[in-house]
């Protein structure tokens, strides 16, 4: 093992860790939400009081729960006698935000269709929306739905990715840019530890990665993340603006379909603008610096060896514990089904 490998086998390590850290958290986090419910259901003066109570708390552990990991990732790449990367954190926002906003909406739901296609053979879509989210009986309020917004868009858009993009990509990156972006993606995806999300947040994942390389800011797919996230919002939201099923799902279908198709033009056009291979010989010249290539690695490591140098002890132990959820939710959607 040479010094680039060692180095990576080290933060990949880390990274293992750090995500067990996460399981630990998040589940202890459930159990003690559930504690908190029971209290606030006893001692809440009222149903609004107890709404707030119960959507703070929540937001705060989930917050907690991601935000511990990352200051544990930095401490354990020091330890081991390493640089911590610091990640990218310049309030600059480029003015092709909506369009890269579009572009990566439209890229995850287009992947959320067919990974809803694949977990359908388990009768999937009932047990998700009946049990693992609950189905709710009656439209929110005004002010639930700004509650919603702060804890299912604003914290997982905030944590998630000053986690994912903010620590895990940034770290990796010495080994190459695409390794960085890959890896952090499939992390992101099992961390859901849920089949229906598996695809498109592998696909998201991607997409916010690519987002953090080329903006150079981790709140540009910040922003992308939280308006990612608020779609899922209007989507329920048209839910109850239309009691009628067949009504509802057609306003959802073509709001989503109009999404698609602006991403769609969105996409073609910032390929257009910076992707294209047509290079002067201006490029390089007169004080302007040649972009690095893709997948430059400052500590280069052969594919294969970077594949078999992943699955160290921590890593393997996170990928059974997630593989596992899957699987057992994927086993109860099936028992949902039958019985």
């Amino acid at each position: 093992m040479n010094a680039n490998e060692y180095y990576y086998r080290r933060v990949i390590g880390a990274i293992g860790g750090t995500m067990l850290l996460f399981l630990l958290l998040i589940n202890a986090f459930g159990l003690l939400i559930g504690f908190f419910d029971i209290l606030l259901t006893v001692f809440a003066e009222s149903q609004v009081g107890y709404t707030v109570a119960y959507q703070m708390i929540y937001g705060a552990g989930y917050l907690a729960s991601f935000m511990i990991p990352v200051a544990f990732l930095k401490s354990r790449i020091k330890r081991a006698g390493f640089s911590y990367q610091p990640m990218e954190t310049s309030i600059r926002v480029t003015p092709w935000l909506p369009l890269i906003v579009l572009a990566g909406i439209a890229t995850v739901l287009s992947t959320a269709y067919i990974n809803s296609s694949i977990v359908s053979i388990f009768d999937y879509s009932d047990f998700s929306s009946e049990v693992l989210w609950g189905a709710t009986a009656q439209a929110p309020a005004a002010y639930e739905l700004v509650l919603e917004f702060i804890v299912m868009c604003l914290v997982p858009g905030f944590c998630e990715e000053f986690l994912f993009r903010g620590a895990i990509l940034t770290n990796l990156r010495p080994f190459g840019h695409s390794t960085a972006v890959l890896v952090s993606a499939f992390l992101f995806a099992m961390m859901h530890q849920n089949a229906e999300q598996l695809l498109y947040t592998f696909a998201a994942g991607i997409v916010l990665g690519i987002v953090y390389e080329m903006t150079g800011s981790i709140w540009c797919c910040t922003v992308l993340h939280v308006l990612n996230n608020f779609v899922s919002v209007v989507e329920s939201t048209l839910f109850f603006k239309f009691p009628d099923p067949v009504t509802s799902s057609l306003a959802v279908s073509i709001f989503e379909m109009l999404l698609i198709a602006l991403g769609v033009i969105s996409a073609a056009i910032l390929v257009a603008r910076f992707f294209s291979k047509r290079n002067t010989l201006r490029d390089g010249m007169f004080g302007k610096s040649l972009p690095v290539a893709d997948g430059y690695a400052v500590c280069p490591i052969d594919a294969g060896r970077a594949k078999k140098l992943f699955f160290t002890p921590t890593m393997i132990i996170f990928l059974i514990l997630a593989v596992g959820q899957m699987l057992f939710l994927l086993l109860m959607a099936v028992l949902y089904g039958l019985f």
